[in-house]
């Protein structure tokens, strides 16, 4: 049996050459729970719209800094 060395620098390479869809496959391949942290971020980015909104705000239009003081707002309840 042969083997082969391939540097760590040239798989990478390889993997950003990937579409979008085989980098998520190779993604869920080294990270198994990476199904529950995108359903964590879709619930919070869901979460941060609606509060926004409910401030009048649209979080797509605020700039980080205005996100971050929302975000503030909220944890200090002004």
């Amino acid at each position: 049996m042969v083997t082969l060395t391939i540097p760590e620098s040239q798989i990478v390479e390889w993997v950003r050459q990937l579409t979008p869809t085989a980098k998520q496959t190779v993604l869920r391949a080294l990270i198994p729970t990476l199904d529950d942290y995108e359903a964590l971020v879709t619930y919070g980015s869901e979460r941060a719209r609606t509060v926004a909104a409910r401030r009048g705000l649209d979080w797509d239009r605020l700039d980080e800094r205005q996100r971050e003081q929302l975000i503030d707002d909220i944890l200090h309840r002004k």
